[in-house]
C-alpha cells in the first residue's frame, strides 16, 4: 500500500529539486555568458548594461557588487526552500492522518501546535523504538529543531539542537552517508551553523525526506489496515459520485472503484474484497 498523501508529498519535492537545478543552471549561465562585462564593465549599473530587460529599473546595482547581490538572495532561496520543503512534509503528515481518523472515528483530533510527526505516532499508538531506527527518530528532532532555529531566531544552534549536533551529529553523518544512495553532498550533522544552506544540503534534504516518508507511509498505512482504508475509500468514492453511480451501473461502478482504490492507496481488490462492495444502492 501506498497513500495518494504520499505521491502528492514527492511530487511537492521533485518540484522544488527541479526549481532550485533550475535557478542553479540560469545563474551559472549568465555567470557564463556575462562573465568579461562583469569585469570590464563592473563600476556600470545594471540599468545600463541590460536596459532592455524591463525589470532592470528594479534591481539598479553596479555589476561589481552582481556576486554579492546574488549570494545574498540565493541564501534567501535556500533557507526558503528548506521551510517550504518542511511545511509540505507537515502537510502530508496532517492529511494522511486525517485520513486515519476517517478510518477510525476513536482517533483524536490534531491541534495546530502539536508537534509532527511525534504527536502523530502516539495518537496512532505506533511505537517508534520498534518501527524506526533510532536515528531515524534523532533525524525527525533535527530537521524539526533546526526549522524551529530558523523561523524564531536564527544563528548558532541552542539547546536540544545542540546537544543533538554535539552528541549524536557524527552518527547521524555515518547513518545518512550509507543509507542514502549517493551519500550525503553536503549536509553536515555537525555544523554548530544552522542558519545558513549551501545547495548540497538542501537536495540532501529533499532525498532523506523521500526515504523517511516512505517509510512513515508504509507504517502508517498497515497502522490503519487494509480493510478499513478500502471501506474509507468506498465512503468517499460514494460521496464523490453520488449522482454517477446510479447511471454507471454496479459493473462500473465496480470498475471505477477498483481503479479509484489503485490511485489513492496502490490498493488491490481481490475477488473476496469485491464481493463485499455494494454499488447496488446509492442513498
Amino acid at each position: 500500500m501506498r497513500s495518494k498523501h504520499l505521491t502528492e508529498f514527492k511530487k511537492e519535492l521533485s518540484e522544488l529539486n527541479n526549481c532550485l537545478s533550475h535557478y542553479i543552471f540560469v545563474w551559472e549561465q549568465f555567470h557564463i555568458d556575462n562573465s568579461n562585462k562583469l569585469i570590464k564593465q563592473k563600476n556600470k549599473l545594471t540599468t545600463e548594461i541590460y536596459s532592455a530587460n524591463v525589470n532592470s529599473n528594479q534591481f539598479n546595482v553596479k555589476l561589481e557588487h552582481l556576486n554579492t547581490s546574488h549570494q545574498s538572495t540565493f541564501e534567501f532561496i535556500l533557507k526558503s526552500l528548506f521551510l517550504l520543503a518542511y511545511s509540505e512534509f507537515e502537510v502530508y503528515m496532517r492529511t494522511l492522518y486525517e485520513f486515519a481518523r476517517k478510518a477510525d472515528n476513536s482517533l483524536p483530533n490534531l491541534q495546530v501546535k502539536e508537534r509532527i510527526p511525534d504527536d502523530i505516532f502516539k495518537h496512532l499508538n505506533i511505537d517508534t523504538s520498534l518501527s524506526f531506527d533510532l536515528k531515524e527518530t534523532w533525524t525527525f528532532d533535527y530537521i524539526r529543531l533546526r526549522r524551529n532555529r530558523i523561523t524564531h531566531s536564527g544563528g548558532q544552534s541552542k539547546g536540544d539542537l545542540a546537544d543533538i549536533i554535539k552528541n549524536k551529529g557524527n552518527a547521524l553523518q555515518q547513518f545518512w552517508t550509507t543509507k542514502l544512495t549517493n551519500a550525503l553532498f553536503g549536509l553536515n550533522f555537525q555544523d554548530e551553523d544552522t542558519n545558513t544552506f549551501s545547495k548540497e544540503e538542501i537536495f540532501d534534504f529533499i532525498n532523506i525526506f523521500r526515504l523517511l516518508t516512505e517509510k512513515i507511509d508504509k507504517i502508517i498505512c498497515l497502522k490503519i489496515g487494509e480493510d478499513k482504508i478500502i471501506k474509507t475509500l468506498e465512503t468517499d468514492f460514494k460521496s464523490k459520485n453520488k449522482t454517477e453511480i446510479k447511471s454507471w451501473g454496479v459493473k462500473r461502478s465496480l470498475r471505477k472503484f477498483i481503479s479509484y482504490c489503485k490511485y489513492e492507496f496502490d490498493v488491490t481488490l481481490t475477488d473476496d474484497k469485491i464481493e463485499k462492495l455494494n454499488f447496488g444502492e446509492v442513498a
